[in-house]
């Protein structure tokens, strides 16, 4: 019986030699429009799939291969009589090996096209021969990978044939592959401005991680599949260093979100998924020291991250205290020279700010989606209370403490001084707890605090009165609201109420 293999690739890299491979296997080969062209420019001896069928491509190569002689050769099954007795009555071959790869609709949907142009990139025929090949595995190999054609060739000639683990394993990427595909295609027609009844997410892997948050933990970095999905971490450039870490990756993205909320040329360490020290600056230096002296003891293998150029002077203090990562938009060629000498260190180009619209968060059997908290509630809507209004000092504080405390883990407390950081008090189960661990050892004499969320009691206010805060930041909304603002005006404090909470589980 005549053994037939079908190829039909958008992607062409490699397929020649394989191609070629499959015919010295003693494969008599079918293909479609421009692999066929191409094969034959090389001299391999192939049939046009339409040649094969007897009907021609219609409907400008929308139909090709969604034929019975096609389908009907990938999906009967070699062990059953009735199948085979089938195929001889309609003058179906099997079809014993399929190559396909897709049209490049993950990279194309990120090219901003119209809808009209783009559905032509969503692949019909290649998914319907991947799946039903991949569905008969135990009678068809399906290769639809070009990396894979080495390593198949490799097994096939040591061992005379292809292995049923391999086929299955090759039969799952197809279906992964598809899937994953369909989910890059339904996310681009019906976009996420809403949340649909049937939701899939397209990633495809990066990278194995040397293991998760502890040694015992399998990881692995994933980045979307789709070009228009690409986030700012999925096209980060790495200059040097070891490769990022579960860890490094979790904090780096809690860096790069908080660092991303502002305007101003901003510093933001992390350690352990909360800021530990952060500062706006008149220059990337002056931002680091500021953020560094916040808490020297915390950023002691942390991560920074910039909003801005890293220069020279910068890179040269950075490089005096043991840090994991160094992440900004850009360096000079002066700031990586210096970092050559710590080899370690991984340093890091991100080009643009945190994009990410939705997040979701696991929960055991199944996840929560979410939008990701984006922006503030405008300062023109924000109201104060008291008797003492905040100086425009104590207001660029503020803001800026507000930016920061979106970021710190709930019940969060940030308290600033000369728009840097003095003290943060993260993850307690109350506020007042937070308050304190933000004050312990600090002078806070004349500085503000922000709070993520309201004050249920006035105990937070009269702490941080009782430390010598003079104006507080918090979204308001308790009903015992005017407990907190009366202990504010006896202890001549003003307080800021924006209207909008940031709670961060």
């Amino acid at each position: 019986m005549t053994k037939r293999a079908l190829l039909s690739v958008y992607d062409k890299t490699g397929i020649v030699d394989f191609a070629l491979f499959l015919i010295k296997k003693g494969y008599t080969l079918l293909s479609t429009g421009g692999t066929c062209r191409m094969l034959r420019e090389a001299g391999v001896d192939v049939t046009e799939v339409s040649e094969y069928t007897g009907a021609e491509e219609i409907l400008d190569g929308r139909v090709k291969t969604l034929h019975p002689k096609i389908h009907g050769g990938l999906l009967g099954r070699r062990d059953d009589k009735g199948h085979l007795k089938t195929m001889e009555e309609q003058g179906i071959d099997p079809i014993d090996v399929v190559v396909v790869n897709l049209y490049p609709f993950f990279e194309k949907s990120g090219e901003g096209l119209p809808m009209d142009t783009l559905v032509e990139f969503i692949d019909i025929g290649g998914p319907a021969m991947l799946r039903a090949a991949a569905k008969n595995h135990a009678h068809v190999a399906v290769v639809s990978d070009p990396s894979d054609y080495e390593a198949v060739m490799s097994e096939w000639t040591r061992d005379g044939e292809l292995g049923r683990s391999t086929r299955r394993r090759l039969a799952g990427q197809v279906f992964a592959l598809t899937g994953a595909y369909d989910s890059a295609v339904a996310t681009a027609i019906l976009g996420m401005d809403t949340m649909p009844e049937w939701l899939s997410f397209s990633y495809r892997k990066d990278t194995n991680l040397r293991y998760g948050e502890n040694p015992h933990q399998k990881a692995a970095w994933y980045i979307p599949s789709s070009a228009a999905a690409f986030g700012a971490l999925s096209d980060l450039v790495q200059h040097q260093g070891k490769d990022l870490s579960f860890n490094n990756l979790r904090d780096l993205d809690g860096a790069w979100q908080t660092v991303s909320d502002f305007d101003e040329l901003a510093c933001i360490g992390v350690k352990h998924a909360a800021p530990c020290g952060a500062a706006l600056g008149t220059s990337t230096l002056d931002a680091w020291e500021k953020a560094r002296d916040a808490d020297p003891v915390s950023i002691f293998g942390g991560i920074v991250a910039f909003n801005r150029e890293i220069d020279e002077s910068t890179a040269s203090s950075l490089s005096e205290l043991f840090l994991e990562v160094i992440a900004a938009p850009g360096y000079t060629m002066g700031a990586l020279e210096v970092f050559k000498k710590k080899k370690n260190l991984r340093v890091l180009t991100i080009r643009g700010p945190s994009t990410d619209r939705w997040e979701a968060l696991p929960v055991d059997g199944g996840f929560c989606l979410q939008e990701v908290d984006r922006g503030f509630a405008p300062e023109a809507e924000w109201t104060v209370p008291t008797r003492v209004k905040p100086t425009a000092e104590q207001m660029a504080d503020l803001s800026f403490a507000w930016k920061l405390v979106k970021h710190v883990k709930s019940n969060g407390i940030a308290l600033v001084s000369d728009k840097k950081t003095i003290g943060i008090g993260t993850g307690q189960a109350n506020r007042v707890g937070a308050v304190r661990i933000a004050l312990e050892g600090k002078d806070a004499e004349g500085a503000v605090l922000a709070s993520d969320a309201f004050f249920p009691f006035d105990d937070g206010v009269k702490t941080a009165a009782s430390a010598g805060i003079k104006a507080i930041i918090q979204p308001g909304g308790s009903v015992r609201d005017d407990e907190s603002i009366k202990a504010c005006d006896e202890a001549g404090i003003s307080m800021v109420l924006t209207g909008r909470r940031h709670f961060r589980h």
